[in-house]
Order: structure tokens, then sequence, then C-alpha cells
């Protein structure tokens, strides 16, 4: 009775865990060509910073990734959660990347656990100089 238990609860798990990985490598083949995920940034900001002011604004899942992927299929400047990103590498050019593809990296970000790390939080604090914060 117990294995018939946790085989059935394999399977319920299982498409989890599997979304989750396909989410994984999707974004490492389609964002990471430009987004780092701790940086130091060279085309685009950390993916871990992306999150981090994503997250402020879109506390929730789903708003999250409704977000990700508006921005990502219609990136726009005025709604720019990272304006100084923005300055700094350009406008994020449209992405001809199916929906449901970038829904699942967008949950993929929302679930993992990118954090920045000590050494770049820094300039997110105090006065000091900052390159991609949103400045308001």
């Amino acid at each position: 009775m117990n294995k018939i238990i946790t085989a059935a609860l394999l399977l319920l798990i299982m498409p989890l865990a599997q979304a989750s990985n396909e989410g994984r490598v999707l974004f490492e083949n389609l964002c990471m060509r430009c987004h780092q995920v701790y940086g130091p940034p060279t085309v685009a900001p950390p993916m871990a910073g992306v999150k981090q002011h994503v997250i402020r604004v879109y506390p929730r899942r789903e708003d999250f990734v409704n977000r990700i992927v508006q921005w990502v299929q219609q990136p726009d400047a005025s709604r720019a959660l990272l304006p100084g990103a923005v300055r700094r590498f350009g406008l994020m050019p449209a992405q001809p990347y199916p929906a449901d593809q970038v829904r699942k990296v967008a949950e993929f970000i929302y679930d993992s656990d990118l954090r920045m790390p000590a050494r770049y939080r820094q300039p997110y604090q105090g006065d000091y100089p900052r390159p991609y914060y949103n400045r308001r």
C-alpha cells in the first residue's frame, strides 16, 4: 500500500520537476546569452537583479510571470522597472520566443533562489552610484 501511495505521489510531482527543469534549460539557452545570473553585467543586467526589481513590484507568482512574459514580448522603456539598465544597456529588443516558453522561463526564475550576492548589494544601499538600479 505504501508503495502505491509513493508511486502516486511521484507521478504527481514529476511534471512539476520536469517543468522546472524545462524552464531552467530554456533559461540557459535563451536568456543567458545576454543575462548572467549574478554578473558582472556585460550585455544586460544580471538576472538576480532583474528578479529582485520585478518581484518588488509583482510579488505574486502569477503577476510576476505575466509581467516577464509581457516584457519579453513587448519591452517598453516607459514601463521599465530598471530604467538605469535601459540607459546603460539600451532597451531589450522584443524576443520572438513562444509565450509558453517564456512563461516556463519566468516560472523558473520566480521559483529559483536567485539572490543578489553580498558583493553586489552595496551599490543598492546608501548613496553609492547605481549603474542599473531603478533611480526614482
